[in-house]
């Protein structure tokens, strides 16, 4: 858990260790809750990466992870470019059941990203304190990622072959003798490799691709 406080300082923020459950997503590129910061909904910028959000008023204010942290598309609830969205919809129900409510829409609330793949606006509170990872940070993170070379992996290689022997001291030295002879001879061993998962191949060095599973 974090310790975060507010810009303007009216505040402290508790972040709670992001879910590891299968609702919630990793955050991307390596990034950790170490890289956020807490803002107003009204302060969040452009590609700033959404990760949570806090209850707003006083007291205590349990964390809530966002499961699939977004980039963020800031902008007025009347410029929002959804074409009549659930949200969207809801907002206007509850401004036509009180007319006086048409201003406190640009004043109470935001839309931090806008419908798409059939998930509607993500509206808010302007003073809703959020979490967020800023852009800026995020993309020197996915640059590194991706210059970064890709991850090793451990594998098992088994050589198999049959020796007539008097005792397993002389079947381990013809062994030798015949795996020292690959250095010179043209014909390579068919190898097994085993995975760190388990999965199993068997290679044909000579014929460079698996022969079987």
């Amino acid at each position: 858990m974090r310790t975060l406080t507010l810009p303007d300082g009216s505040g402290v923020l508790s972040l709670t260790d992001r879910p590891t459950d299968d609702d919630f997503l990793p955050l991307p590129h390596g990034l950790t809750l170490d890289d956020a910061v807490a803002v107003r909904a009204h302060e969040v910028r452009a590609g700033d990466l959404l990760v949570a959000e806090f209850s707003d008023g006083t007291g205590v204010r349990p964390t809530e992870h966002v499961p699939a942290p977004y980039p963020a598309h800031p902008h007025a609830v009347r410029d929002c470019p959804c074409k009549g969205c659930e949200e969207c919809e809801d907002l206007d129900t509850w401004t036509l059941a009180e007319p006086g409510r048409v201003a406190d829409v640009a004043l109470r609330f935001i839309c931090l990203a806008p419908a798409e793949d059939d998930e509607p606006c993500t509206l808010v509170l302007r003073n809703r304190p959020v979490a967020v990872i800023r852009a800026d940070v995020a993309a020197r993170a996915e640059a590194a990622a991706e210059k970064a070379p890709e991850s090793e992996s451990v594998y098992s290689v088994t050589w198999h072959n049959d020796f007539e022997a008097s005792s397993p001291q002389e079947a381990a030295r013809l062994a030798y003798e015949q795996l020292r002879s690959y250095a010179t001879d043209a014909w390579p061993p068919v190898l097994e490799v085993e995975g760190e998962q388990g999965e199993r191949v068997t290679i044909d060095l000579n014929a460079g691709n698996e022969v079987g599973g």
